[in-house]
C-alpha cells in the first residue's frame, strides 16, 4: 500500500489548524500540524514532505524564517504562506526571493490552498 503525501502545517491557531488537516487529509494527503515555527522545523528535518503550509505569524519561528531554513536545505518543495498581513509582505519581495508559490491572506478557502498545493506538485493527489 502506498503511503498518502506527507504536507506540513505550521499555523498556531488551533481552529485553523484543524480545519487545515480535515481538509488535506480528506484529500488524499496525510498532515502534519505542528503549532510554532521550531517545531515545523523540526518536524521538516525529520520527514519527507511534498509541500508546507505556514501562517506568517507564530511563536518561536516566523514563517518567513521557516521558509528561509526551508530554503537552505531544500530550494524546490512547495512552500506556501498563510498571513493577514499579506499587503506588508507581497511590498518586500519576499515571495519572489524565498521562492514561495503563494501568500494567501486570512480569511481564504482551505481548498484553495490544497488546490495550489496540487498545482505545485509534480504528481498530484487524485482522490477518487
Amino acid at each position: 500500500m502506498i503511503e498518502p503525501p506527507y504536507v506540513l502545517i505550521a499555523e498556531d491557531n488551533p481552529g485553523l489548524a484543524k480545519v487545515l488537516s480535515f481538509k488535506f487529509k480528506s484529500c488524499g494527503f496525510t498532515p502534519i500540524v505542528c503549532n510554532d515555527g521550531m517545531a515545523a522545523w523540526e518536524a521538516f528535518q525529520n520527514q519527507t514532505f511534498v509541500a508546507v503550509v505556514s501562517d506568517q505569524e507564530m511563536p518561536r519561528m516566523t514563517g518567513v524564517e521557516l521558509c528561509r531554513n526551508i530554503r537552505d536545505r531544500d530550494s524546490e518543495i512547495p512552500f506556501f504562506l498563510v498571513t493577514g498581513r499579506q499587503m506588508e509582505l507581497s511590498s518586500t519581495g519576499i515571495a519572489e526571493e524565498l521562492n514561495i508559490g503563494m501568500i494567501f491572506s486570512k480569511p481564504f478557502s482551505p481548498q484553495t490552498v490544497i488546490a495550489a498545493v496540487n498545482e505545485a506538485m509534480e504528481t498530484p493527489v487524485v482522490v477518487s
